[in-house]
């Protein structure tokens, strides 16, 4: 095989002003984006407060609310794939974000006219968790159509910054809202910031191919939902790229889910440290997010995936090594593990979505997408569960060793199917022929 490395030192693409300035059409996708992730990190806040405070619900409801959110992308994600790759992107983003605002400002008409129930409540986050799968898929299908080869890096760099700003403001604004306006008219403010990113995407000015005519029905609908599969898992690099993912993300959901029963267990750390515990660490995600560019152009992709996984790993079993100290230092291993795993995350999301993108064809994005969803988010789900099941059978801390072993099996998966030696351009044998 050959030598698949690439350019030795950074690509052009460093030296360029960013693709904000000289992209418009990138810039307004890239505002109605970031609205709409804002959005969705308040409605992290502001719909269990709604089933707190307005239902009195308590941790199974809220549970409920928050897995009917998710299930869409493990479930529907294949099939909502295939509709990406038949329609026009931009339209379904604009369709995503209609349908969200009219699904959660229907909450607080509903409480206007004295007709809210909890059913009301769930069939909303249900529906707004389908049309969240639609805007994700359409975005990183859409994003190869405005953007360069070499310009793809950049753009996905600035939508992890995006996004890392919106984990962090949306949730102390979603407080905000619910706290100086109450739960019910919190939820219309949310509503309105997705109607404000569909009105950003009009501003797209770009024309986009048109798809290819849809053939058949239920049958042809399989037949592509198959092909999407063979795409993902047949191609060597797509296949061990959503490996490594779902590992990772295995990881990050499990120590996440543990960490704070952990602190609260084993360290003694009472509410007030574990906020600020978390908060200190998870800033850092920002600084990854603004320097995940230069990183993936000073490693190369493939070397800067096992760069940031092997941080992982060595963040989440160093956690264990807060039980042999004071309250002082346990405090601070909290916030240096949380620190490497949330300044490494973007660098990875950005690589990981640029190798992506410059595998597979713009008009199979959305398959290869509707597949891999349900393998990564899922893994959100099952991270969790292993965790709790170590930590009922041993003790807490067990689950970070777990979780340090499911990221070196990420890089383990790097180095199996010699991802590492990409640096920047994937090479033609290794791209998806459709």
């Amino acid at each position: 095989m050959s030598d698949t490395t690439g350019a030795e030192g950074p690509s052009e693409q460093t030296q360029k002003r960013t693709v904000l300035v000289r992209n418009r059409d990138f810039l307004m996708l890239w505002s109605g984006e970031s609205v709409s992730s804002l959005g969705s990190q308040i409605g992290v806040i502001v719909l269990p407060s709604l089933a707190v405070l307005f239902f009195g619900q308590g941790a199974f409801g809220v549970g409920m609310l928050i897995a009917l959110q998710w299930i869409p992308f493990m479930v529907l994600a294949p099939l909502v794939g295939v509709l990406t790759d038949r329609f026009r992107r931009k339209t379904l983003m604009q369709l995503a974000n209609i349908a969200r605002f009219v699904i959660l400002f229907s909450l607080p008409v509903a409480a206007f006219m004295d007709q809210l129930t909890i059913t009301h409540l769930y069939v909303a986050a249900l529906l707004k968790g389908i049309f969240d799968v639609v805007f994700q898929l359409s975005y990183q299908a859409f994003l190869p159509y405005l953007l360069d080869r070499d310009d793809l890096t950049d753009g996905n760099a600035k939508t992890q910054l995006s996004r890392s700003l919106a984990l962090i403001l949306g949730r102390s604004v979603g407080g905000g809202l619910v706290s100086a306006l109450g739960p019910v008219r919190a939820m219309a403010v949310n509503g309105l910031g997705y109607l404000a990113s569909s009105f950003a995407l009009m501003f797209v000015r770009k024309p986009e191919s048109p798809p290819e005519p849809a053939q058949g029905g239920a049958k042809s609908v399989l037949n592509e939902l198959k092909g999407g599969v063979v795409i993902t898992f047949g191609n060597r690099l797509l296949r061990y790229l959503t490996l490594m993912a779902t590992f990772g993300n295995m990881a990050v959901s499990l120590t996440l889910a543990m960490i704070i029963v952990f602190a609260y267990e084993d360290l003694g750390f009472n509410g007030a440290q574990v906020g600020l515990a978390l908060g200190l660490g998870s800033a850092a995600v920002v600084v990854g997010a603004l320097s995940s560019q230069w990183v993936n152009a000073r490693l190369g992709m493939g070397r800067m995936l096992i760069f940031t996984h092997t941080m992982l790993a060595i963040a989440f079993a160093m956690l264990p090594i807060a039980l042999l100290g004071d309250t002082a230092f346990a405090f601070a291993i909290i916030v240096v593990s949380q620190c490497l795993s949330s300044f490494t995350t973007p660098i990875a999301n950005v690589g990981i979505m640029t190798l992506i993108q410059k595998t597979t064809p713009p008009e199979a994005m959305g398959r290869v997408g509707g597949v891999a969803l349900p393998f990564v988010w899922g893994s959100n789900a099952v991270g969790p569960l292993l965790g709790s099941a170590l930590a009922v059978i041993f003790v807490n801390w067990v689950a970070f060793l777990l979780a340090a072993v499911m990221a070196l099996i990420a890089v383990a998966w790097v180095l199996i199917g010699a991802v590492y030696r990409i640096h920047d351009e994937v090479p033609e044998e290794w791209r998806v022929v459709l």
